[in-house]
C-alpha cells in the first residue's frame, strides 16, 4: 500500500482494511481455480461443490471491500492519491469476485468431462492455470507494493497465456479432427482454456488499476 502520512488513526484502518480484503480475496480466488481443476482431475464431486459453494464467501468480501471503500470516500473526502487507490480498489475487488466466478465455472463440469480421455490435453489446462493464478498474484503485488514495474509486468505477460490458449484450443480441435479426441470432451477443454484466459485478462486489468492509482492514467 501507498506510504500516506496520515495522522487520522481511524483512517489509516480503513485504508488497511481495504487492502486486506483485497489480498484475502486473491488467495481464495486462486485457491479455488486451483481446487476446480483438482476436484476435475480426480473426479471428485464433493470437492468441486465446495468450490461452488466457497466462491459465495468472495462475492460477500467483494460487498464490503465496495461498501467500505464507498463509505470512506464520502466520510472522508480523500485526496487525489487516496482517491484513486480507493477507486483502484473497488475496481480490483470486481476483477477478483470473477475470478471466483471462473474457478466456479470450471468445478461445476466435474460431471460432464471424461477425464479418461482429456489425456496431455488437462496438462495443457493445469500449465494454463498456474500461469493465470501467477499473473493475479503478481498484479495484486503490485497493488500491495505500488509497483508500475510489476504491473507493467503482468500486462506484458498476457500475451503468452493468450498464445497458450491458441495451442490448447489448436490441439483439441487437431484431437476431434482425427477422431482421439471426442467432441464433448474437447468442447469441455476449450470452454477452460478460454475461462483461464479470462482470468489473465482480469489480472491484466488489475495491472492496468494499479497504473491508474500510481499515474492517474
Amino acid at each position: 500500500m501507498i506510504d500516506r502520512p496520515h495522522t487520522v488513526s481511524s483512517y489509516n484502518l480503513q485504508l488497511s482494511e481495504v487492502s486486506a480484503i483485497i489480498n484475502r480475496m486473491a488467495d481464495m480466488a486462486r485457491g479455488l481455480l486451483s481446487g476446480g481443476l483438482d476436484a476435475l482431475q480426480n473426479a471428485d464431486a464433493i470437492a468441486a461443490m465446495q468450490i461452488v459453494s466457497q466462491d459465495k464467501a468472495i462475492d460477500e468480501l467483494e460487498r464490503q471491500l465496495e461498501r467500505l471503500a464507498l463509505l470512506t470516500i464520502m466520510s472522508r473526502a480523500p485526496m487525489a492519491e487516496d482517491l484513486r487507490y480507493l477507486i483502484a480498489a473497488i475496481r480490483i475487488g470486481k476483477m477478483l469476485e470473477r475470478t471466483g466466478d471462473q474457478a466456479k465455472r470450471i468445478a461445476r463440469r466435474f460431471d460432464t468431462v471424461d477425464r479418461a480421455a482429456l489425456g496431455t490435453r488437462f496438462a495443457q489446462v493445469r500449465a494454463m492455470e498456474r500461469y493465470a493464478s501467477a499473473m493475479v498474484a503478481k498484479a495484486i503485488e503490485s497493488f500491495n507494493t505500488a509497483s508500475h514495474t510489476l504491473a507493467q509486468e503482468v500486462i506484458a505477460a498476457d500475451a503468452e497465456l493468450n498464445a497458450m490458449n491458441a495451442r490448447l484450443t489448436e490441439s483439441c480441435r487437431a484431437g476431434i479432427d482425427e477422431g482421439s479426441l471426442g467432441s464433448g470432451d474437447g468442447i469441455q477443454l476449450i470452454l477452460m482454456g478460454k475461462q483461464l484466459e479470462r482470468v489473465g485478462d482480469y489480472a491484466t486489468n488489475i495491472a492496468g488499476d494499479v497504473s491508474y492509482m500510481l499515474t492517474g492514467e
